[in-house]
């Protein structure tokens, strides 16, 4: 019969020679890293894209754990609010990413209590929900193909020692507050691995530990000032890997091995930085020339501000526009005329209330 996984506490060791090849590619991701920091902090479209971007990880982060809902469904959900169980789940990802970010800029560390208060967030009104959101487990659950638990791919520690694993989850992110240890060494990308594979081997709630575990990534690399504002994810790259991803977390865990590979998993973790600061930079550069191949085609100041809000809202109302621009709804009507006559935007058959979607910035955004 499979037993509860003896899961060790951190921190973890490493061989000099495992240290250098974390390293090596530590320096890659570190700097592809500046680099996207560099052009967001001088884009005129920074706010712009940093918002559809914390979309885009909602997206793909629920879409690990089996949503189907894609990002153009939900910036039409910005406008029809629907309540149905995969929207519902993105939104409150979304929220919970917003209200993690605010309270690690606020200067509050990321501990026990912030983990509960934004596993609540996650939990409200979705799949789930009845467990006890907030509420370290208080049953075996296990991870698996099946209801049973004699197909489990992986069976966490027993309920009874959550409150011993998360103490010392939260010890390893801040510091023992009462014992005074060697300083760290390990890079702060080299811990966000470790503390993320750590909390889904520990698997403290009955549902949304993976979601919330791609949450703690953000909040910790912000924590140690890898990235001052929460543009960087990855769960894009994640969901991409989906298959290897799991195998390597399952890796970690010492499952078909003698014994656990944390090497395998930190490289897959380095490698997928590395790649999304890539990719999320090129992404930028996209828009950027989009946006100024627009603006050189405008006039009016009133037309450049509705071209520069419709990077906020690529699907948008007039009503949409208003909140953001302040102007008249008249001068909105008449300056999406105008970008729909240079097939710049389109616009779709409603008679009212209708919407007006920027193609090519939605199709940059999922590529």
């Amino acid at each position: 019969m499979k037993k509860p996984y003896n899961l060790p506490l951190l921190p973890i060791t490493f061989d000099p020679e495992t240290e250098l090849a974390f390293y090596k590619k530590v320096v890659q991701a570190s700097a592809k890293l500046e680099r996207l920091k560099q052009k967001l902090r001088y884009s005129l479209v920074n706010e712009s894209f940093i918002q559809l971007l914390t979309l885009h990880e909602s997206v793909q982060s629920t879409r690990i754990e089996g949503t189907q809902v894609t990002f153009s469904e939900m910036l039409e959900d910005l406008i029809d609010q629907q309540q149905d169980w995969e929207k519902v789940e993105v939104r409150n990802y979304q929220n919970a990413l917003k209200i993690g970010v605010e309270t690690i800029r606020a200067g509050y560390p990321l501990t026990e209590r912030l983990i509960r208060e934004l596993h609540q967030i996650l939990m409200k009104n979705a799949r789930g929900s009845t467990s006890a959101a907030e509420e370290y487990r208080k049953i075996q659950n296990f991870v698996g193909p099946t209801k049973q638990m004699k197909d489990a791919s992986y069976i966490p520690p027993e309920p009874q020692f959550m409150g011993e694993y998360m103490t010392n989850l939260e010890h390893y992110i801040n510091g023992h507050p009462y014992e005074r240890r060697d300083e760290d060494t390990l890079h702060p990308l080299i811990k966000a691995a470790i503390i993320h594979a750590q909390f889904e081997s520990i698997h403290p709630f009955l549902d949304g530990n993976g979601r919330l575990g791609r949450i703690l990534i953000v909040l910790y690399l912000l924590q140690s000032n890898s990235i001052d504002s929460s543009f960087f994810f990855l769960s894009e790259e994640l969901e991409r890997e989906k298959f290897k991803y799991y195998a390597m977390l399952n890796a970690v865990r010492g499952i078909g091995r003698k014994e656990p590979d944390w090497k395998s998993w930190i490289l897959f973790f380095l490698d997928a930085a590395i790649h999304m600061a890539k990719h999320q930079y090129e992404k930028l550069d996209k828009a950027e020339k989009l946006y100024h191949e627009g603006i050189l085609q405008l006039e009016q100041p009133s037309t450049k501000k509705v071209w520069t809000a419709l990077f906020r809202h690529p699907i948008a109302t007039v009503h949409q526009i208003e909140a953001t621009t302040k102007l008249a709804p008249a001068t909105i009507r008449k300056s999406l005329a105008t970008l729909v006559q240079l097939n710049l935007i389109f616009g779709d058959d409603r008679k009212r209330n209708r919407r007006y979607y920027q193609y090519d910035l939605i199709r940059m955004m999922t590529e």
